[in-house]
């Protein structure tokens, strides 16, 4: 006679069966939920990454339209784009960012015309201002002109990739941050005070720094550059005639001949002149920085104004995610 419910191995059979069949469902229910959540995640983080772009697109949009309105005759430190921004409140986050002259800054392209010893000259003083080393300028000079290639390349070749490098202008003063013989710690020290733009570009003596405005004025006593810096950051100088009259310096239209002229100095060429300077800037940087949640993105922006009240040109940027 057949038991009922049937042989007892058969439903501990058809139990174990079951069993696996549900753990099997269950294992394929965790691996489709955990694909779903990854699925969500990339999606979501996706979406975070285009709108940090777009908060980053937005404060670049901001920063053309504020230069863009700069109709004034001059550019100083005064102006409303000068100022930092306070931090603009994202739906979950916040973007920030800060327009600089960078036409107050030394452009190391200067260094790569041997004709120009007001640059090379003012270099090795910026240098000794920071505490550097005089043969960081060398370096530099000879990766910065063109056709030139340094004389001991072991360095460049042990690099990772390996590098054969032609002197030239740079693009960016960031392409130092590799340079054999420029330590970490140097570049640090250098960069806030470089730039890189075309090698015509002047000197706004409205914005430089006193460290960059003192390299170029080495027989100015300290005490004369403190007024000179005082009488400048109060409204800016409305030309460069203004500006070399109050640091004494000769005039462009000024005359060599008469009672109380100055002798001149023995190397005109390295003597600071209006053909160096300007009051009015065409080159800005624009550093901004989003944030949503738990992730952010900051990015570098170039832009060139050709003609005052017109909306400048981006030049190029690089956005950075870490």
């Amino acid at each position: 006679m057949r038991h009922p419910g049937g042989r007892p191995g058969e439903r501990g059979f058809v139990l174990v069966n079951a069993l696996v069949l549900v753990a099997a469902l269950a294992g394929l229910a965790t691996l489709l939920l955990a694909r779903a959540e990854q699925g969500r995640s990339r999606l979501e983080a996706g979406l975070e990454a285009d709108q940090l772009m777009l908060a980053l697109d937005a404060y670049d949009a901001l920063a053309l339209t504020q230069l863009a309105r700069d109709g004034g005759s001059t550019d100083h430190l005064r102006e409303a784009w000068a100022q930092p921004g306070r931090p603009l409140a994202l739906e979950r986050g916040e973007v920030s960012g800060q327009i600089r002259d960078l036409q107050g800054r030394f452009n190391i392209n200067w260094l790569s015309n041997p004709d120009n010893p007001l640059a090379q000259a003012a270099f090795g003083r910026l240098l000794a201002r920071l505490g550097l080393t005089p043969q960081i300028a060398a370096g530099i000079r000879s990766f910065v002109t063109p056709g030139a290639r340094p004389r001991d390349q072991s360095r460049w070749r042990q690099m990772d990739p390996p590098q054969d490098p032609v002197g030239g202008p740079l693009l960016s003063a960031d392409q130092l941050a590799d340079l054999p013989g420029l330590s970490p710690r140097a570049y640090a020290r250098l960069r806030p005070w470089i730039t890189a733009l075309p090698g015509d570009s002047r000197l706004n003596v409205n914005t430089a720094p006193p460290e960059v405005l003192a390299s170029f004025l080495p027989d100015l006593p300290a005490a004369a550059l403190a007024r000179l810096l005082r009488q400048r950051d109060h409204n800016g100088f409305a030309s460069v005639d203004s500006f070399l009259i109050a640091a004494r310096l000769p005039q462009e239209t000024g005359s060599d001949s008469g009672a109380g002229a100055e002798a001149p100095r023995e190397d005109p060429a390295a003597s600071l002149g209006a053909d160096q300077l300007t009051v009015q800037s065409q080159w800005f940087r624009v550093d901004s920085q989003a944030r949503l949640n738990h992730s952010g993105a900051h990015r570098i922006s170039l832009l060139q104004r050709r003609a005052r009240g017109a909306r400048p040109r981006l030049a190029w940027q690089m956005t950075y995610r870490p």
